[in-house]
């Protein structure tokens, strides 16, 4: 198999993994610290869960780094998971960890509060922005078929955002709250997330295509930081009185941490759960960050917009949810502007339909050309 198609398989995989897991568990009634059951609504908790997974990579690059010096340099620079720059600044890597913070806060809080697939269409908006935010700090150039693509994803987005409000009175099962105005919350969380997202995947792929950095050595140092920065976080929110529909614990605070160790003792399914979260995570971010200095932050997106097939799938084979004519249809709006955007398809048949026309034509013309008389002399016997 082409390292590239595993590459992208593997993205694919662990990143459905990662949104299947989070609403599963968001969906528990578990009991709390007050002894009444509640969801397991803890974001904070399930970003440092995730910055855990990329500090481990952190760990996995020293190991492998040692191994392969055995070995010789050359060998070393040879390994995909080692190659790249020795010269490495750590602190680089302290806004990507900023932004993913509040973005994965914000992320988990709207997964919690919206579907498992709109949830993954909506983050197609973060193409957007991507191409935005490239212009400025890449150097890119949007063209009219751009424009026409970013105006065809706008117009999907709106097209889910306007169901998702219709459709929470007939199809709540793995919704907390049935109102309008909680499941819109949620999905304009998850733009406000893909906005930071986008920032942060076009800094990535600036920093490491110019740095030539190690990707697992810059997924670990952002887990390192992300640690920090949320441990400073859990610690706010821990004592933040919120109003509904954030407050899903004991206490009524954002993220109630005096509720985790009560949830998760005996809940063996749970703690299974969590600690693959994690690994996916690790892997995902990873891997993510690999397609990025290798390829472009778009192609990322690119990769990471096909979950979304595998994640119809399973909630429709598990009856979480009510298959829609008209969410499909605002999902194939929406994948029309992203392949249009990438020029995956459509400039493949123009190009094709073009050239097929072209030799239709000049075809014609030899047939309606009336044949001239030879100017040469006829062959002797």
């Amino acid at each position: 198999m082409d390292h590239r198609v595993f590459i992208t398989l593997l993205f694919v995989l662990s990143g459905t993994l990662n949104v299947l897991l989070i609403k599963w568990v968001s969906n528990q009634n578990v009991e709390g610290s007050d002894g009444k059951p509640h969801r397991f609504q803890h974001p904070v908790v399930l970003t440092m869960l995730m910055f855990l997974g990329e500090f481990l990579c952190f760990g996995v690059y020293k190991v492998v780094n040692a191994l392969m010096s055995r070995r010789g340099l050359s060998a070393e620079q040879d390994h995909i998971l080692t190659r790249g720059s020795n010269e490495f600044h750590p602190l680089s890597m302290l806004l990507p960890s900023f932004l993913r913070t509040i973005a994965s806060i914000l992320l988990f809080t709207g997964l919690f509060l919206t579907y498992a697939t709109s949830f993954q269409m909506i983050r197609g908006v973060a193409l957007i922005f991507v191409g935005l935010f490239s212009t400025m700090y890449l150097n890119h150039t949007l063209s009219s078929r751009h424009w026409l693509a970013i105006f065809t994803m706008t117009c999907g987005i709106i097209d889910i955002l306007a169901l998702d409000v219709q459709r929470v009175d007939y199809d709540y099962v793995t919704l907390p709250h049935t109102d309008h105005n909680t499941i819109l919350t949620g999905d304009l969380l998850i733009i406000f997330a893909e906005v930071l997202h986008a920032f942060l995947y076009v800094y990535e792929e600036k920093h490491m295509k110019a740095s030539d950095l190690v990707p697992i050595q810059a997924a670990g140092w952002q887990g390192i930081f992300g640690i920090v920065i949320t441990a400073v976080a859990a610690i706010c929110f821990n004592f933040v009185p919120i109003l509904a529909p954030f407050n899903e614990s004991s206490r009524g605070v954002f993220d109630d941490w005096t509720d985790l160790l009560p949830q998760l003792r005996g809940n063996t399914m749970l703690i299974l759960a969590l600690v693959g979260f994690t690994c996916s995570c690790a892997i995902h971010n990873c891997v993510g960050m690999t397609i990025s200095k290798f390829s472009s932050s778009g192609n990322r997106l690119l990769a990471d917009g096909i979950r979304v097939y595998f994640i119809w799938a399973f909630v429709i084979f598990a009856e979480w949810e009510i298959l829609n004519l008209i969410t499909i249809l605002g999902f194939f709006i929406l994948q029309t502007g992203i392949i249009l955007y990438r020029q995956a398809i459509f400039v493949e048949w123009y190009r094709s339909t073009l050239a097929r026309w072209q030799r239709i034509r000049y075809m014609d013309m030899n047939a309606d050309a009336a044949p001239t008389p030879s100017s040469q002399p006829a062959d002797v016997i």
